[in-house]
């Protein structure tokens, strides 16, 4: 069952996912071998059956009917060695097994199933001492409750230190994963390696082989405009690409053709087109007739349409093509794990007065040493600040405008500040740096606001209201005990 689109284990699922996926492919890889190195022992078997007749009773015939045996025989011991370095075992366990115990580490529960609720009719009976024993079971509960509580308490105190480590090599994951698609290998190794994490164990929760390989084969593409590397990969995954009616192979293909088109070498390339490229005619008939057109038109030919094919820049495209196909048949996201947590972090923090006011730290009032006097920085910028963004222009009304008075300018305003405010301290997307990172992402949405005291630091609630002080103010009832 797919994770709730809410659950934050969401962002977790190329974890697994990933790791299954690259094990079913070493399944099928492996299966494969042995059908075929099986199939090669019964021919070899069936062949020497056949040969037997009354010469292979003498002592030569026996000696070549032995050599035999024994040629046959290492096709056998050369798939045990294969086939034992990749089965899985305490010593050796498989990526899956490591990162699912990874992830029961991290988030205790999240990789069982859910147990499924079973309908029990229960019948309701009558007793006279029904009382007594609703007051026994509600003791027996309290007691039971009790023991909970303080199981849980103790529990709490022993995983901070180790949610705390999590939460460092969850970051420490998706800086990696970051490096490793923007193809910084030696930089993602060296980092893995610096953050304490084992050398036998890094390659585990992150992939790094899996995009050294995608390196490999965008720097063939790009840097050395060579196909071979990308035909290679479309060769080992023809039937996933076959399956998903992905036609990365047919764009690879033309690119080569496009090269010996490039070269004039005609000869050459109407024969790579007969081989390669007439099974795609009857699916991709406009790209086949418009390339074989290239055959005509040279590099400096003056028709837009087919000078755009020879463009340097088509060897990008292809590169990216390949890069989605890559990073959706090894089930990873399109777009950083770091990216997306930021993202998700920062939209959901995100509010109008994160973007609209600069902090300006030489016009902050000195700290404040009296505790019981009222802070002049609040938590939100001037009224009259906000005129502008809630009222339109030239309007009659004011916000800080006394019942039946005259409005006030910003200068002589009630509520108005001295200091350059600059939204909460404490809030990520109000930060210098982090602020251009949040104006790229969507506001949260809010359905009711928290208004938080700014002398106690505690919520404004029923049992903590909100009180106006005769500067203009509002803090909490609390507060003013302080």
């Amino acid at each position: 069952m797919a994770p709730a689109s809410n659950n934050p284990l969401v962002i977790e699922e190329p974890l697994i996912r990933t790791s299954y996926e690259l094990l079913r492919r070493s399944h099928k890889s492996a299966q494969r071998q042995v059908e075929k190195d099986f199939k090669a022992v019964d021919t070899g078997l069936s062949n020497l059956l056949k040969s037997l007749n009354d010469k292979s009773a003498t002592e030569d015939g026996r000696a070549a009917i032995a050599a035999k045996l024994d040629q046959i025989s290492e096709r056998p011991k050369g798939l045990k060695r294969k086939l034992d370095d990749i089965q899985p075992s305490k010593v050796n366990p498989t990526a899956l097994s490591s990162r699912v115990a990874y992830m029961e580490q991290a988030h205790p529960g999240s990789t069982k199933a859910p147990a499924k609720k079973s309908k029990v009719k229960a019948e309701v009976a009558v007793e006279p001492n029904e009382g007594e024993s609703a007051k026994a079971e509600d003791a027996k509960e309290a007691k039971d409750a009790i023991e909970v509580d303080q199981a849980d308490a103790a529990t709490m105190i022993n995983n901070a230190s180790e949610g705390s480590h999590q939460d460092t090599c969850t970051l420490d994951r998706y800086i990696v994963d970051y490096l490793l698609r923007k193809g910084r290998l030696e930089s993602a190794k060296a980092l893995a390696q610096a953050q304490h994490i084992e050398a036998s164990t890094y390659d585990v929760l992150v992939d790094i082989k899996l995009f050294a390989e995608l390196v490999k084969i965008e720097k063939a593409l790009v840097e050395n405009h060579s196909c071979a590397e990308a035909l290679a990969w479309c060769g080992e995954n023809r039937g996933t690409l076959k399956k998903t009616k992905n036609n990365l192979e047919f764009t690879v293909r033309l690119q080569e053709f496009i090269e010996l088109c490039r070269k004039r070498d005609t000869t050459a390339a109407v024969a790579y087109a007969r081989k390669n490229l007439s099974s795609w005619a009857a699916t991709h008939m406009a790209d086949f007739q418009k390339g074989m057109t290239l055959l005509v038109f040279g590099e400096r030919t003056g028709v837009s349409g087919y000078r755009k094919l020879y463009d340097q820049s088509r060897w990008e495209s292809v590169r990216d093509q390949f890069r989605e196909t890559f990073l959706d048949i090894y089930a990873q996201p399109s777009q950083p794990l770091l990216s997306l947590s930021l993202s998700a972090g920062l939209a959901s923090l995100r509010l109008p007065s994160c973007v609209h006011h600069t902090r300006t730290t030489s016009h902050l009032p000195p700290p404040v040493t009296d505790p019981h006097s009222i802070p002049l920085l609040p938590a939100v910028p001037p009224l009259h600040n906000l005129e502008s963004i809630l009222l339109p222009a030239h309007s009659p009304s004011h916000l800080t405008a006394p019942l039946g008075g005259i409005p006030s300018s910003p200068t002589t305003d009630l509520h108005a500040h001295p200091e350059m405010v600059t939204g909460n301290v404490d809030c990520p997307t109000c930060d210098e740096n982090l602020r251009v990172l949040a104006s790229e992402v969507p506001m949260s949405h809010h359905v009711n606001s928290t208004i938080v005291c700014r002398i106690s630091g505690e919520v404004m609630d029923s049992e903590n209201g909100p009180m106006a002080f005769p500067n203009g103010y509002v803090y909490s009832y609390k507060a003013s005990d302080i």
